[in-house]
């Protein structure tokens, strides 16, 4: 009884139980603060996905790809793998990277210019698939992936009939 004759009358108060409801809060809402803060500044080294644009050219047996617009410098060569899908006969070409000229069964062969002089993607550097002794199928549609070994994600997509 002794400490509630502290308390003058007339005046009110907070209830303990909202107090400490709004102590509950404030101490939320700031370690959500400083998580966020920190996050950032831990994850800031994210790497992203740089794109490239590319422009087929299909003829005879052959078709040459020729690189547009790169949006990142530095993309090396060598973290780029591709995938050849013929989707008419619904046959693909295994994923690999590029250096030297790959066999797609005994009848196709794709490289990057040069590849001992190319290490960096650039704008207007040309993918070739040649397609001796048989070639590429007329009148089939091709798809050409590369994708960022990096990241896992894809740099750019040329289709085309041949």
């Amino acid at each position: 009884m002794k400490a509630n004759r502290k308390f003058k009358e007339g005046q009110e108060a907070v209830s303990a139980v909202i107090g400490v409801i709004l102590m509950v809060a404030i101490t939320v809402a700031i370690a959500a603060t400083v998580y966020v803060y920190v996050s950032g500044m831990v994850g800031g080294n994210a790497k992203s996905t740089p794109t490239v644009s590319l422009i087929p050219d299909g003829n005879d047996q052959n078709c040459t790809i020729t690189l547009g617009s790169v949006s990142s410098s530095g993309v090396l060569w060598s973290d780029v793998t591709y995938t050849l899908v013929n989707k008419t006969q619904a046959t693909q070409f295994i994923p690999t990277t590029f250096g030297t000229a790959h066999a797609w069964g005994t009848s196709t062969a794709i490289t990057v210019g040069n590849p001992t002089t190319q290490t960096n993607m650039a704008g207007g550097q040309i993918i070739t698939i040649k397609g001796a002794p048989i070639g590429l199928t007329k009148g089939s549609s091709y798809t050409l992936t590369l994708q960022y070994r990096p990241t896992g994600g894809t740099l750019g997509t040329a289709s085309w009939t041949q």
